[in-house]
């Protein structure tokens, strides 16, 4: 029996999850100074899901290098986080990974873009019903690319994506004129939304991703219980919708508030309605590629 009440099957159903990182996101692409962080992160997440979550440290020079150090992990470990490793690096292994037959690996950048989906949905919640998702842009949109997918799957009619190189013909200002939402992923609007004449506009940080272990325990639970669960924007989307009221209120994030938004967000992966939501989206995404 496994520390979150599901049994163990015979022919090597995963008993835990797993938190990765090389350390190239610390700059030194050195595995062992991140050594601690990921320690008390998977400890951390382990307390939330109350599912054991082990910590591993790969050392790597590369993206090919990290993949074959998680892969060795494949008949230890189920679903993996992969956190604190450079944000390229990130998607290409992720990518490699999915490609090779291993697809519940989560990633940082994907809680990060969960729990600022679900601010966005939040900020824009109070509006009139013909704008209430309405044009959203996202600054600093390379360094978060999955995001604006995910608004697009959660139902934000105009996305405007924007990054520095595009300053100097397309100023932010002015691409963020009837926005309702700006999320600025790289401080490029830094106080303008407390102005009176921009009070209408909610600007959206970094900051703002403040439930994002909540969604990453929530998912790795979801996928200890359930090996079918996948990685995806329709499960991402579920994960966001399931930790609107804790930004709508402000909840407090105790260990007791975030452990109840962690079971949330499993149970709102593993729901009927998700499972339509999956097929949904996906039909979407086949229709919108040809």
């Amino acid at each position: 029996m496994n520390r979150d009440g599901t049994r163990q099957r015979d022919g090597g159903e995963h008993r835990c999850a797993a938190v990765v990182s090389d350390g190239s996101a610390l700059g030194d692409h050195a595995a062992g100074p991140v050594g601690p962080i990921v320690h008390e992160f998977a400890e951390h997440l382990g307390g939330l899901a109350r599912v054991t979550v082990r910590p591993v440290t790969v050392d790597a020079a590369d993206a090919a290098e990290l993949a074959a150090g998680i892969r060795a992990l494949r008949a230890e470990v189920g679903p993996i986080l992969l956190t604190h490793t450079d944000p390229e690096r990130t998607r290409l292994v992720q990518q490699d990974l999915r490609d090779g037959g291993m697809p519940l690996v989560l990633t940082d950048q994907d809680a990060t873009a969960i729990a600022l989906t679900t601010a966005v949905l939040v900020a824009v919640a109070d509006r009139p019903p013909a704008s209430r998702i309405g044009k959203v842009v996202v600054a600093g949109a390379q360094y978060l690319p999955i995001l604006a997918p995910l608004l697009a799957a959660a139902g934000v009619a105009d996305i405007t994506t924007w990054n520095t190189s595009d300053a100097v013909t397309f100023p932010l200002r002015h691409v963020a004129s009837g926005a309702g939402a700006v999320v600025d992923l790289i401080g490029a609007l830094p106080g303008w939304g407390d102005e009176d004449r921009h009070a209408e506009l909610a600007v959206i940080t970094r900051g703002a991703a403040r439930t994002a272990p909540c969604a990453v325990a929530g998912l790795l639970r979801a996928a200890l219980r359930d090996p079918a669960t996948t990685f995806d924007l329709a499960t991402y989307l579920a994960a966001a919708r399931a930790l609107i009221t804790a930004h709508a209120v402000d909840l407090p994030l105790t260990q007791r508030n975030a452990q109840v938004l962690t079971d949330r967000v499993t149970d709102a992966v593993r729901s009927p309605i998700h499972a339509r939501q999956v097929t949904t989206i996906a039909r979407a995404a086949k229709e919108a590629t040809g």
